[in-house]
């Protein structure tokens, strides 16, 4: 994981140099400017392979092209030796600038892996962004100049007019819990790629084009062979597992929540590892199952194990941390606020002793997760349908899409679970856990991958047939086969006991945030609701205060670094 950031159109070399310093803790070992007559790039590096310095950007000899990146490309060897002149790439930069010499813009199709790009040439900019967006990348455009970076509160450094509250990506965030559109953040006038796109600017015009495009998750597999397909999850797993852990030099940790997704994921890893891996789980109650049983996968599989315990006092502690880094705003749509706000809390503790961690991202989307949502179709359409009337804030896309996806006469639980599943896998998936993701671990300056997102994985997991994962209520059908074929009692019991959740696995701190924030607010109704044009936005206290607090970061403030931040990072 590294930092990128850049303008074109003119050199601004001090403008740059302010981007960088907002996202520097992407890239604590190493950072660099460079300069051309159409703009500059900026890069701050993350030591994962032992070298050290800024390698980036990486320059055509004619210095006619520039390239900074950020993530990993997986096939980096295979693309390496397809290449005449491989001798002269000793990184993942260099590599793409040959790629890009040798086949233009057809070269993103190529990359396996993680990846937020620039390409600065004479002619034009061209960002790129992998294929479910695991790696940001953020833009505005201004005066026939687009700036980007990895992360929003480097462009509030430079953005010379005033910030916004984005009302309908609010308005998206208050149904569906998360900004729905891809090309939309919080604020009013910045953007992000898409994921599997990539945009050119030039003339002073941007121009969308697409490399990737997520396929349905209804194709039609060619085998219903039970053994077969156990055996091919288990082979590609297995594969993908030992291709993640090439990839660095340091020690290696997982987000081990005691569930079926992370429990496999450990397991492959750890089998396929020379060494015993670093596993942290998050609790907030001594009697935890999720505690319990992320301690026995531990111990059955001897990983280097480490517990810790939060509450409602370090929670509030972490808010605005929070929120400065996750740079937009999770409410109680689809998905719980808790959640995230504890995958960062648990996040500081891994980056006080690792720089690279793996999570079970992408697992539940892609195998048939959420339990609640599959079993109860009709009740998750009622649902969506109802917070739109409430929101009712006038973006007819939004309403029109719920009408058109999710009509109130469709009683086919059949077709409203393949709607569910698009929007899992599309922007539930990027633009709330993936985001999640980056930024937490990007906060403490680690880089996450996510196993189950590998490019194999995914496309291969994309062509199973629905009843291969789901089957009226029994979610998750695949994955609790192969840990039932294990040989392990444990593993079996976790296949076949009702796992939590992180949200409800930290109920207690919910349950007393919620409580802070009622007594917050009580006094903040009606016209002393400081924010009371978005009253209808939230349903709880807890949204309220999550948007109290990021409106005076944000907007108040222009994303300036809170006080409280600084003395949290010291913690």
């Amino acid at each position: 994981m590294c930092g990128i950031c850049g303008v074109y159109g003119e050199k601004k070399t001090a403008d740059v140099s302010k981007m960088l310093g907002a996202i520097s803790h992407r890239g604590p070992d190493g950072k660099k400017i460079e300069v051309s007559p159409w703009g500059s790039l900026g890069f701050c590096r993350l030591d994962i392979f032992g070298s050290s310095g800024a390698n980036q950007p990486a320059i055509s000899i004619d210095r006619q092209v520039a390239v900074v990146f950020n993530g990993e490309i997986y096939n980096f060897e295979e693309l390496k030796a397809s290449l005449s002149f491989k001798e002269d790439i000793t990184d993942e930069a260099e590599l793409i600038l040959a790629l890009f010499l040798k086949y233009g813009e057809k070269c993103f199709s190529k990359l396996k892996g993680m990846f937020a790009i620039a390409i600065m040439t004479s002619l034009k900019l061209i960002l790129a962004r992998d294929a479910v967006g695991i790696k940001p990348l953020v833009y505005f455009s201004y005066k026939n100049r687009l700036y980007f970076a990895s992360e929003i509160k480097a462009l509030l450094q430079v953005k010379e007019d005033v910030i916004e509250i984005d009302e309908d990506a609010l308005g998206e965030a208050a149904v569906f819990g998360f900004v729905f559109s891809f090309e939309k953040t919080m604020f009013k006038g910045i953007g992000q790629v898409r994921p599997g796109t990539y945009l050119v600017f030039e003339s002073g015009k941007i121009e969308c084009k697409t490399f990737y495009k997520l396929p349905s998750s209804f194709y039609e597999y060619s085998s219903s062979n039970e053994t077969g397909i156990t055996s091919k999850f288990s082979s590609i797993m297995d594969s993908s597992a030992k291709r993640f852990l090439m990839h660095s030099k340091h020690p290696q940790s997982i987000y081990l929540s005691g569930g079926l997704d992370s429990s496999l994921m450990t397991w492959f890893l750890q089998k396929n590892s020379h060494a015993p891996l670093d596993t942290f789980n998050l609790f907030d109650d001594d009697k935890s199952e999720d505690r319990s049983f992320a301690s026995k996968v531990a111990d059955e599989l001897r990983t280097n194990h480490e517990e810790i315990k939060t509450n409602i006092e370090e929670c509030l502690q972490w808010i605005d941390h929070y929120l400065y880094y996750y740079e937009s705003l999770v409410t109680d749509g689809i998905f719980n606020v808790i959640g995230s706000l504890a995958f960062h809390i648990l996040s500081s503790y891994i980056g006080k002793t690792h720089k690279l961690a793996y999570c079970g991202e992408g697992a539940d989307e892609l195998f048939g997760g959420y339990y609640w949502m599959h079993s109860h179709p009709l009740g998750f359409s009622d649902r969506l349908r109802s917070r739109a009337y409430q929101v009712n804030n006038g973006n007819t896309r939004i309403n029109d899409y719920i009408q058109k996806k999710f009509p109130a006469n469709d009683s086919q639980e059949d077709n409203i679970r393949r709607e569910i599943f698009d929007i899992l896998m599309g922007p539930g998936l990027t633009n709330c856990h993936l985001w999640s993701v980056d930024r937490s671990s990007s906060a403490f300056s680690f880089e996450a991958r996510p196993l189950y997102l590998y490019d194999d994985v995914r496309e291969w997991a994309l062509s199973l047939p629905i009843e291969k994962k789901i089957s009226g209520k029994n979610t998750k059908i695949l994955l609790k086969k192969y840990a039932q074929k294990l040989g392990s009692p444990l593993f079996a019991e976790i296949a076949t006991r009702k796992k939590i959740g992180m949200p409800a696995a930290m109920n207690v701190s919910l349950k007393n945030l919620s409580a802070y924030a009622l007594k917050e607010f009580s006094n903040k109704k009606g016209d002393d609701n400081p924010h009371k044009q978005y009253a209808s936005f939230f349903n709880t206290d807890l949204e309220r205060l999550m948007f109290d607090r990021f409106y005076q970061i944000f907007i108040v403030n222009r994303g300036k670094v809170p006080h409280n931040v600084t003395s949290v990072d010291k913690m």
